[in-house]
């Protein structure tokens, strides 16, 4: 009887955990986010510093005041990673020069190549990201660099750190070799752009931006249509559920309910996903963190998030960052046809489903506790547009649309605004201190 008692209390055993597995692992396959995120190491790329110091574009110049600007094809662009070696070697082991006010004639007055960033980076914690601790340097902020290769005048590159914030550069030498700036194909077809500061145009300020030439044909480029991964057509609730399933836990445990404004929101005891009707998404962890929290530790977190969400299929960069008391919150946006993604006005508002940027992680004490993206995955139309990249003209138009003092504009850039049809075409973006103005190019 003994060995019938035991068999039996062996099978039921057995058979609890069998169904407790199932149970814990239904819909196991969509459960991989969760897991990868909070159970993993970080993805290898998400842990590389200097990520954090990559620029938002890469310009060339090939002299003349003529320009080129590459923003998509970063992490793989061979340029890029011969500029991020010699940016390292230059903090590690190259030749101070001199710190003296910027002077764009000058080092704009040579091919070369410029990384350009979106935001004002701390001195110390560029250094840091290409792994030089203890930097010394009279600028306080990094906003530009710019890398002159070797010529026929002198065997080392030249490196000039500018701190446009206070309109400051420290120039470098540095034995290594970039490889040279190659002459433009006759037959190129993109947009080249010219510096404002050789320039002359009496509404821009001092600081430089890039300005796009005109074409003498117009420049053709295809329209960007948008897909909703998470629900085609109307929005259901079963499509919606089917995705976020994967920031849970154990999905079969959540709950839902509708809220305010028709809000689809699913709760557990440590998560909430919440679905506006904006096409947003925002996940919210409530488990206390415990990691590491410096600036560039909590980027790679959020950067880790972002490369563990399998419906981010664009490429994106880092926009700006915002410290707060425990922790920092990154925003990114996206990038297609070599151009960024620019949300409209209606996004920017002061509720709950408000965004600044396309993509928005929030790290505190080391862990992800709020991770806001607008859905939409961007794809190129079909359907092209023509234009003209009259800068000028819309330059005139915006100014006189400003109050009687207007102020100068501090930066320019052409993007990609979505709008209510769900399609983006390209607007000149253009920014002054306490403003933005866009206005459509074709």
């Amino acid at each position: 009887m003994s060995r019938v008692k035991t068999g039996l209390i062996i099978l039921l055993t057995g058979l609890a955990i069998y169904l407790t597995s199932q149970l814990w692992f239904a819909n196991s396959s969509s459960r991989n986010f969760f897991y990868t995120f909070f159970t993993r190491t970080e993805p290898r790329d998400a842990t590389d510093d200097r990520i954090f110091v990559w620029p938002y574009r890469l310009i060339t110049n090939y002299g003349n005041n003529v320009f080129s600007i590459l923003y998509t094809g970063m992490r793989v662009n061979k340029v890029r990673e011969s500029c991020d070696g010699i940016i390292a070697a230059t903090l590690k082991e190259g030749e101070h020069l001199e710190t003296r006010e910027v002077n764009y004639a000058e080092i704009f007055g040579a091919p070369g190549y410029i990384y350009e960033y979106a935001f004002d980076i701390p001195t110390a914690v560029f250094a840091l990201a290409f792994g030089k601790s203890g930097f010394a340097d009279k600028l306080e902020y990094v906003t530009s660099v710019v890398l002159l290769p070797p010529d026929a005048r002198r065997s080392v590159t030249i490196v000039w750190l500018l701190d446009e914030k206070n309109m400051l550069m420290s120039g470098y030498s540095v034995k290594n070799a970039l490889p040279p700036v190659l002459s433009l194909d006759e037959f190129y077809q993109e947009i080249l752009y010219e510096s404002s500061a050789l320039s002359s145009y009496e509404d821009l300020s001092d600081k430089n931006t890039f300005i796009a030439k005109r074409m003498d044909n117009g420049y053709s480029y295809p329209a960007v249509a948008v897909v909703n991964p998470y629900a085609e057509g109307e929005l259901l609730r079963g499509a919606i559920e089917q995705h976020i399933n994967v920031f849970f836990e154990n999905p079969a445990a959540k709950l839902f309910f509708m809220g305010d404004n028709t809000v689809y929101t699913f709760v557990d005891a440590t998560t909430v996903v919440k679905y506006f009707q904006n096409d947003v998404l925002e996940y919210s962890n409530y488990r206390a963190g415990s990691g590491e929290t410096s600036l560039l530790k909590s980027f790679g977190a959020a950067l880790g998030f972002i490369m563990s969400d399998p419906l981010v299929n664009n490429e994106y960069y880092l926009a700006d960052y915002e410290e707060r008391e425990d922790g920092y919150i990154f925003y990114f946006d996206y990038v297609i046809n070599n151009f960024p993604v620019v949300l409209p006005d209606e996004y920017k508002r002061s509720d709950a489903a408000a965004m600044k940027h396309t993509l928005e992680v929030t790290i505190r004490d080391g862990n992800v506790a709020d991770y806001k993206k607008l859905v939409y995955n961007f794809i190129m139309d079909e359907a092209h547009k023509t234009a003209d990249l009259d800068f000028e003209g819309s330059l005139a138009e915006v100014s006189s649309a400003q109050e009687a003092n207007p102020e100068k504009f501090t930066d320019i850039m052409l993007g990609y605004k979505l709008e209510r049809s769900k399609k983006a075409y390209l607007y000149w973006i253009m920014w002054w201190p306490d403003g933005q103005s866009l206005s459509k190019i074709g």
